[in-house]
C-alpha cells in the first residue's frame, strides 16, 4: 500500500491540491498506516528535507467513520446545525432499543426504526436498507441530533445523505480524491460499501486491498464475496500477492499458511504438495491440558534470554466457556500473571465501559476543547473513579488498556494534528476498540478470543481446546455436522460455506503468531453443565496439509 502511494506521488499522478483517499476498516489500522506513511514516504520519494514533508498535504488517511466525521464537520450544517460541533455530540448505540426509548423519551415502536436498521446492516439486508434509508436518516436528524446525540451508523448514513441530497458536495469530493485506496476491504459492511460506491466516479482510480480468508466479522455485517462483487462492478484487475514475507524465515509457519490457503481456494480437493509440521499438546483432560500449556509457556519464557517474548492464548469461545475457564483457574492457582482479554463485544460491561469513556470525553471537551497531557490525565482520572466505584474484572482490564492507549500508544502519534488525535480517541471508544491495544500491555501472557486478536501479533500463540464443539463450536460447524462421531470432516456442497467461515477464524488465529503456533487439546472436554465428556480432535487439525507433532 505504501509503495503504491509512493509510486502515484513520485510519478506526478496526484496534482495539487488533490489528494489520495486511503480508507481502512478500523481506526487503529488507519493511524498505523498514517504513521508508516509519515516514516517511509519521505525516503521513498527522496525528499531532501523530510521535516517539511507532511502526509496530510498529499493524503487523507482514515477509517470510514473518521472520513465521514470530517465531512459532517464541514457540510453537516446542511442537515442540522449541531453537526458543526460533531466532536461535542454524544454517541448512542442505535441497536439498543430500550436505551433509545429512555434517552429520547420515545415509544418502543419508534425506537425500533433505528434498531431494525442496525440489524439490517449486520444481516446485509440491502433491500431493507434502501427502502428505510430516508426514514432512518430523518429520524437521526429529528430525534438524535436535536438532543445532541448521534449513532455510529448515523455518521456514515448522514454523510451518504449529504452526497445524495447535495450532488455538488459529492462532485467536489470525487474531484478532490481522484485515487481511492481501501485496506482491509474484506471487512467492509454494507453501509460503508454504499458510501464507497457513491464516492466512486467514472474517473476514479481504485485500489482495494483485502484477504477474503480473513473475513471473520460476518456476524457484524462484513459482506460475503465483496472482493468478487467489487471486481465485477468496477471492472477491476485482480492482483494476487504470491510472496509471504512475514514467514519468509520460518519455513514451517510459511508452509502452514500456504496450506490453509490452499484449503480455502479448493476445499473439495486442495492442491497440497507438502505438509506443515505443527506442535500439538494432547492431554487426558482439561486440567492436564491447562497444566501442560503453562509448562510450555514457562519453557518458552525461561529460554528467552532477552526477556522480550510475548505469548497469547487465543480461544474460539469467550469467558463463559468452561474449558477456557479451567486454564484461567490454573493460572490463578499458580499465581501466574496474565492479561484478561476475553472480551465479548456485545457484553453489557464491555459496551458500558466504552460508552462511559465516550460520554466523559464529550463532557470534558465541552468544558475545554483541547487534547493535552493535563486534559488526558484529567479524563483518565474520571474513568478510574468510575471503575473504582464499579469494581468488575472486565472494567479493570479495560482500564488497563485505556492506560496503555492514552499514555503509551497515543504518544507514538505525536505528529498528528489535534483533530486527528481527537478522532483517534473518539473512534476508539465509539468503535469499542480498546482491545486493539492488547499487544502493548506489559504482561508477558495475554488471554483473548481470536476475534479480539485480529490485527494483532505475538511471538508465540497457543490455540487451546482444539476439540469438537470448541473449535469449531456448535453454532459454527459442529451443530449440523454429519461427521461428529469421528470428526473426519468431508467437504460437501451442504457444509462448504460453514467450513470456509470456520477456516477463516482458524486462519486468523494461526497467523497471530510471529514465530510459532501451538495447538492443544484434551481427550475429555467439559460440557456447559460442567460434566466431563469424551471428545475428538478438531476437524481443523485434520485438514490436508497439516502434520501434528505430539
Amino acid at each position: 500500500m505504501i509503495s503504491k502511494i509512493a509510486y502515484l506521488l513520485a510519478t506526478g499522478q496526484i496534482y495539487n491540491p488533490k489528494k489520495v483517499l486511503a480508507l481502512t476498516f478500523s481506526v487503529n489500522a488507519a493511524f498505523k498506516i498514517k504513521k508508516e506513511l509519515s516514516e517511509n514516504l519521505p525516503h521513498l520519494l527522496e525528499v531532501e528535507n523530510s521535516n517539511k514533508f507532511k502526509v496530510s498535504d498529499k493524503l487523507f488517511v482514515s477509517n470510514y467513520h473518521g472520513f465521514c466525521r470530517h465531512i459532517l464537520k464541514t457540510y453537516g450544517y446542511l442537515l442540522h446545525s449541531n453537526l458543526q460541533e460533531i466532536d461535542l455530540i454524544k454517541s448512542v448505540d442505535d441497536s439498543k432499543t430500550e436505551e433509545i426509548t429512555r434517552i429520547f423519551n420515545i415509544s418502543y415502536d419508534a425506537a425500533c426504526v433505528f434498531s431494525a436498521y442496525s440489524d439490517a446492516i449486520k444481516n446485509v439486508n440491502r433491500q431493507y436498507l434502501n427502502d428505510s434509508f430516508n426514514q432512518y436518516t430523518d429520524g437521526i436528524i429529528r430525534v438524535f441530533l436535536d438532543k445532541r446525540h448521534i449513532s455510529f451508523n448515523g455518521i456514515i448514513a448522514l454523510t451518504l445523505k449529504i452526497f445524495i441530497k447535495y450532488p455538488e458536495v459529492l462532485q467536489f469530493y470525487q474531484d478532490y480524491f481522484p485515487v481511492i485506496i481501501v485496506d482491509e476491504f474484506q471487512d467492509t459492511n454494507i453501509l460503508s460499501w454504499n458510501l464507497l460506491r457513491t464516492l466512486v466516479s467514472d474517473k476514479s482510480q481504485l485500489v482495494f486491498i483485502g484477504d477474503s480468508l480473513q473475513r471473520i466479522y460476518g456476524f457484524i455485517g462484513a459482506i460475503p464475496d465483496l472482493m468478487i462483487e467489487a471486481e465485477q462492478r468496477f471492472s477491476m484487475e485482480r492482483i494476487s500477492l504470491e510472496n509471504n514475507y512475514r514467514f519468509m524465515k520460518n519455513p514451517q509457519m510459511l508452509q502452514l499458511d500456504k496450506n490453509i490457503r490452499l484449503n480455502a481456494e479448493n476445499s473439495f480437493k486442495p492442491a497440497i504438495h507438502k505438509n506443515a509440521d505443527v506442535p500439538l499438546i494432547l492431554a487426558v483432560n482439561q486440567l492436564n491440558e491447562a497444566e501442560l500449556i503453562i509448562q510450555k509457556i514457562n519453557d518458552l519464557l525461561s529460554t528467552d534470554h532477552e526477556k522480550t517474548s510475548k505469548i497469547a492464548i487465543l480461544t474460539r469461545g469467550g469467558a463463559t466457556n468452561r474449558n477456557t475457564c479451567k486454564i484461567l483457574d490454573v493460572f490463578n492457582q499458580k499465581n501466574i500473571s496474565y492479561f484478561y482479554g476475553l472480551f465479548n463485544e456485545d457484553s453489557p460491561e464491555y459496551l458500558e465501559f466504552h460508552q462511559k469513556c465516550s460520554s466523559l470525553l464529550t463532557e470534558q471537551l465541552r468544558i475545554e476543547f483541547k487534547i493535552s497531557q493535563k486534559s488526558i490525565k484529567s479524563f483518565y482520572s474520571k474513568v478510574k473513579e468510575f471503575v473504582d466505584i464499579n469494581r468488575k474484572p472486565t472494567f479493570t482490564s479495560l482500564l488497563n488498556l485505556l492506560d496503555v492507549f492514552l499514555f503509551k500508544v497515543l504518544p507514538i502519534y505525536s505528529f498528528l494534528s489535534i483533530e486527528d488525535k481527537l478522532l483517534l480517541i473518539r473512534d476508539t471508544f465509539d468503535n469499542k476498540n480498546l482491545k486493539q491495544n492488547m499487544e502493548h500491555i506489559s504482561e508477558d501472557i495475554i488471554v483473548s478470543t481470536i476475534h479480539g486478536a485480529k490485527g494483532l501479533e505475538w511471538d508465540y500463540v497457543f490455540m487451546p481446546d482444539m476439540e469438537k464443539y470448541s473449535m469449531p463450536n456448535w453454532h459454527g460447524l459442529c451443530g449440523n455436522c454429519n461427521y461428529k462421531s469421528n470428526c473426519e470432516l468431508k467437504i460437501e456442497s451442504t457444509n462448504n460455506k460453514k467450513f470456509l467461515e470456520e477456516l477463516s477464524v482458524f486462519y486468523v488465529g494461526v497467523t497471530r503468531a510471529r514465530k510459532q503456533i501451538f495447538f492443544s487439546a484434551s481427550k475429555e472436554r467439559l460440557k456447559a453443565d460442567g460434566n466431563p465428556q469424551q471428545t475428538n480432535l478438531s476437524c481443523m487439525l485434520g485438514l490436508p496439509g497439516i502434520t501434528l507433532i505430539k
